[in-house]
């Protein structure tokens, strides 16, 4: 039975889960090219087999720990030079509903952030990703497809440097992944509401307000050299702004690395 279901107006309201999948923003994008499916609609798996991350890395999970899962969103044609802010949109969105779910049931906030372009950190640890896929036809913008990858109850993380919600709050029990689903369908629906209504200065304040390293001096990689930089923004571009000694330099995802202690 599926029991994913948001008490919203469209996004996460309607969804398909499997119990093993190669990829949901794979299966989203098929399916949203050859069926009449509702903006909001969403897919669900137990397991991803294939799952995609940026830079064409692979997403993989333990079975039935995580919520994996995708979207379908239609943006108005005309914001398609603004496909940045959607994916600031998303991200803020992410951020909101993690952020409501700690508040009402663990009392309080925690420190989510995002790392450019578009990672979900939890006290300075990746917990999660996304990764937008555009359909674009006749030079229309048809569909995006939204994928999220979150570390929800996964305890072991081998080689690489990651957390979930349950090992970061030391949680006995597992928490419930329809739970998460509702108040990460809440937060995005109203971060693309804003979108749709072109509040791009709003979007903007939130998405820096919660960015990964702004407004500190940390080490980057670029070229194969290391620098010490500041993170000032991320522009309209999605490129990331950075501010060295004597000068701002602006980055695109495929650059730049940052640098973390061991």
């Amino acid at each position: 039975m599926n029991n994913y279901q948001a008490p919203t107006r469209f996004v996460g309201k309607k969804s398909k889960y499997l119990d093993i999948c190669p990829s949901t923003n794979s299966l989203g994008f098929q399916e949203a090219l050859h069926d009449n499916l509702e903006e909001g609609f969403a897919w669900i798996a137990g397991h991803q087999t294939d799952g995609r991350g940026q830079r064409g890395n692979t997403w993989s999970t333990e079975p039935n720990q995580n919520l994996t899962l995708s979207y379908l969103l239609r943006p108005p044609h005309h914001l398609l030079d603004k496909q940045f802010y959607l994916s600031k949109a998303i991200a803020n969105g992410i951020l909101a509903g993690l952020e409501a779910w700690s508040r009402a049931t663990q009392g309080e906030n925690f420190n989510f952030e995002i790392k450019w372009p578009n990672d979900i950190y939890l006290d300075g640890v990746k917990m999660g990703g996304i990764l937008i896929e555009n359909n674009i036809q006749a030079g229309k913008w048809s569909f995006s497809i939204v994928g999220i990858g979150l570390n929800i109850n996964q305890i072991q993380f081998e080689n690489i440097r990651g957390t979930s919600l349950r090992s970061y709050l030391d949680l006995q029990k597992a928490i419930p992944l329809t739970e998460i689903y509702q108040y990460l369908s809440m937060g995005i629906e109203e971060a693309y509401i804003q979108f749709t209504s072109e509040a791009f200065t709003k979007i903007d304040e939130i998405y820096h307000e919660k960015l990964l390293r702004r407004a500190q001096w940390a080490l980057y990689e670029f070229g194969g050299e290391k620098f010490e930089g500041k993170i000032i923004g991320v522009n309209e571009q999605g490129l990331l702004e950075i501010e060295k000694e004597f000068t701002v330099e602006s980055y695109d995802l495929k650059e730049i690395s940052f640098i973390f202690p061991i």
